[in-house]
């Protein structure tokens, strides 16, 4: 595409960050996998904005990690990353939940592959739920420059593992502004100038389900996120109907497959969807940056 350097890339260094709050249940377990990668990042950034558990403790136990403190009263999804992606040397930022665990070694490796091509600005991967079996791993797909639309809004670059080139976040940062969706809308920007956004299947990670006040309160700030990106539009999240028919299909699935136990599992998953229904709804209509 005109206007952006096709050379390949002569080196490929990463930046880890994580945002933690009360992460003491996953973060030593993200950590050690993060260490145990084919491919090591250069520095790992735990911004912490007011744990009261043992975060920091469990942080601090780790000399790869420098921990950054950023308090409730500052803090902001994009505001977090931003901070400490000005104090990162690597080449690829790489932006990782403190939950999400990667599934295997290979998993920074695959996030930073598509980097070869310098047309691409960004690179995500899926987030798996634990104790489910691993889908089939497909080719990558490429998000082009054009194609993010408000009706494919929630299809992008997902900050709970994503990767993008530092020289572009220096030239355009996280949008502070936003209550969330803010890596939908640096994935939006980079397609603006002509680069290209990467789904890459084989970069995993495992994603727990968001207990019900932290999925309402995590989707009611992506839905008003959308409607700050498409004020033409009305973001509505998901509407109500949607959640019996995902429970209806969630049913008949299991009934056919005979399956109890992976039912259970499912079924004690149903109450955060609910809040984040809800919540994307309430935000829809507009929301403070609270946490």
């Amino acid at each position: 595409m005109s206007g952006v350097d096709r050379r390949p890339d002569d080196r490929r260094t990463a930046s880890i960050i994580i945002r933690t709050k009360n992460e003491e249940r996953w973060l030593g377990t993200t950590l050690r996998a993060i260490l145990t990668q084919s491919i090591l990042p250069v520095e790992i950034f735990v911004i912490d904005s007011g744990s009261t558990d043992d975060t920091l403790t469990i942080a601090r136990r780790f000399p790869e990690v420098t921990v950054l403190l950023i308090s409730p009263q500052e803090w902001g999804y994009s505001r977090a990353i931003n901070r400490a992606a000005s104090k990162a040397t690597g080449e690829i930022l790489v932006v990782l939940s403190a939950h999400c665990p990667p599934v295997d070694e290979r998993w920074l490796a695959s996030l930073l592959a598509p980097f070869d091509d310098p047309i691409v600005a960004g690179v995500w991967g899926p987030s798996l739920s634990p104790g489910r079996p691993r889908p089939i791993v497909g080719p990558p797909e490429y998000q082009e420059p054009g194609s993010y639309r408000y009706e494919n809004r929630s299809w992008g670059l997902s900050n709970p593992n994503a990767a993008i080139r530092r020289e572009l976040w220096e030239a355009f940062p996280f949008d502070e502004s936003l209550p969330a969706a803010e890596d939908k809308a640096w994935g939006r920007e980079a397609m603006a100038r002509g680069y290209c956004i990467v789904y890459e299947p084989k970069a995993a990670v495992w994603h727990p389900t968001h207990h019900p006040l932290a999925a309402y309160r995590r989707n009611r700030a992506v839905q008003a996120g959308f409607a700050m990106m498409f004020p033409e539009r009305r973001a509505q999240g998901v509407r109500p109907g949607a959640l019996l028919r995902a429970f209806t299909r969630t049913v008949r699935f299991h009934v056919q497959n005979r399956d109890a136990a992976a039912f259970w599992k499912d079924a004690k998953r149903f109450p955060s969807l609910v809040a984040a229904v809800v919540g994307g709804m309430i935000g829809a209509r507009g929301h403070k940056n609270r946490r």
